[in-house]
């Protein structure tokens, strides 16, 4: 009985550590040093969140592409924004 329930208390101390360390990697890191690697990482991330979230068909107008296109930057720059690097 207690071998189940320390295997229970270390699965789930694991599993708050996973958690916790998913959050703080959107941190940037203190100090100014941001590299363009980074920088890179963090703008194709955006990018391809703005893709998913922004969808677009086969058929659609010259209009609504430009639409979309014009969204999906916007959202690239606030996501940029939110991330800590300048535009």
């Amino acid at each position: 009985m207690r071998i189940l329930s320390l295997i229970a208390f270390v699965m789930t101390a694991l599993g708050s550590m996973g958690a916790s360390a998913q959050t703080m990697g959107g941190i940037p890191a203190q100090g100014g040093g941001e590299t363009s690697a980074q920088r890179a990482a963090q703008k194709a991330s955006c990018e391809r969140d703005a893709r998913l979230i922004y969808r677009n068909g086969r058929d659609i107008s010259e209009q609504w592409l430009q639409q979309v296109r014009t969204t999906r930057r916007a959202y690239v720059q606030e996501c940029m924004t939110k991330a800590g690097f300048a535009p």
